[in-house]
């Protein structure tokens, strides 16, 4: 019995098989995290498919001429070739504009992405870290800090104020922000780029081909980044002088880094979910505020895109600031038997650190409100 091969069944058997490959690969590259196994047998398989694609086109390339005549209206054939013609210069359209429903598709992604990552995190770790000042008298507290799905990198401080909104002390100041520790200078390989998506999670290869770093400490106090956390700022470099700075005049970051009263105070930025030990260094009143601000660079959205605001030279500048600093508060009442209080988000600070106000409407924020999944603030009686 002589074996008969179907060339017809080959390749279209061939095709199912690795298109089917391609498919399942394809979707959990969109929904889970970067895995190496995954990645490599779609890269693998999508190689051989486009050689069998190939070897399919090559042995049918009289039907394609064939199909790809044009025929004339008056034949009745040139609407075969106009309408996948249109069809494909459309989408191709939709996808570089980023526009419907490519854009929200990507971003939908990159968010079921996050979250897999952040949920594997989240139930693997948390820090322990005892801020508490030598002497203090005062309340102790405990924060309860858990990330948010897009959580990466970012700056944030922690501090008291009075109901009136006087600042009465930090009890935690990432060490960058602290100490004017930006000690790498960003610059983009494509100047005319224009960033309008969070690009916070751009990984490695990514990262080379947009940005070149170059490390320059000597230059840091250029970097004091008065849009990072301007909210904190003012009220720090203000609490006894009570003036509005400003962040040309440079006394933003400097009255931070400058200042010894804010060494206890400072640390490494945790880039995990954590709980903070501290106290009050003096007695608190009955009630009082604690407050939480943070904000992560190269967050960019659709509003906050990197040519916003091409006239600012801060937000232009190369902090790349993307979205603005997001502030958290939870209101502390000691006369209360409620030992845990939720934060809950307030606003949003100034796009350039221009005031220290927490502007409450949040339309345009998109990934900046899911940094944080939840803090909670403890408060220990004695």
């Amino acid at each position: 019995m002589s074996i008969v091969f179907n060339r017809r069944i080959i390749v279209s058997l061939s095709v199912f098989l690795f298109f089917s490959v391609i498919f399942v690969t394809s979707v959990l590259m969109y929904v889970k995290p970067h895995t190496p196994l995954v990645a490599m047998v779609h890269t693998g398989v999508g190689f051989i498919l486009l050689g069998v694609v190939g070897w399919h086109v090559k042995n049918n390339i009289a039907s394609l001429k064939h199909y790809l005549k044009w025929r004339g209206p008056k034949s009745g054939g040139g609407i075969n070739q106009i309408v996948p013609l249109i069809l494909f210069m459309f989408t191709l359209g939709l996808v570089f504009t980023q526009s419907w429903p490519f854009k929200p598709f990507y971003e939908w992604g990159n968010k079921l992405r996050a979250g897999e990552k952040s949920a594997e995190e989240i139930s693997f770790s948390y820090m322990r870290v005892d801020k508490t000042p030598a002497n203090a008298i005062g309340d102790r507290l405990i924060i309860d800090f858990r990330k948010g799905p897009y959580f990466r990198w970012p700056q944030y401080a922690i501090w008291l104020e009075s109901m009136e909104g006087d600042f009465i002390q930090p009890l935690f100041v990432t060490q960058k922000l602290a100490h004017a520790g930006f000690n790498n200078k960003v610059s983009m390989r494509n100047k005319k780029q224009v960033f309008a998506t969070d690009i916070s999670s751009y990984d490695d290869q990514a990262w080379d081909k947009t940005f070149s770093i170059e490390a320059s400490p000597e230059t840091s106090h250029q970097r004091t980044r008065p849009e990072s956390l301007p909210v904190f700022l003012h009220k720090f470099a203000s609490r006894s002088t009570r003036e509005i700075l400003k962040p040309a005049d440079r006394t933003l970051g400097e009255s931070l880094s400058t200042s010894q009263s804010i060494d206890g105070f400072a640390g490494a930025t945790i880039l995990d979910n954590f709980l903070l030990s501290s106290r009050s260094t003096n007695l608190m009143p009955y009630k009082y505020r604690v407050r939480l601000e943070i904000n992560q660079s190269f967050d960019f959205n659709s509003f906050y895109s990197s040519d916003r605001f091409p006239e600012d030279p801060i937000y232009s500048g190369d902090g790349y600031n993307g979205q603005p600093s997001v502030v958290y508060e939870a209101i502390v009442d000691v006369q209360s038997p409620q030992p845990y209080y939720p934060m809950t988000l307030l606003g949003h600070g100034h796009h350039s650190g221009e005031n220290g106000d927490v502007n409450t409407n949040m339309d345009d924020l998109s990934t900046a409100k899911e940094l944080i999944d939840r803090v909670i603030v403890e408060l220990r009686k004695n």
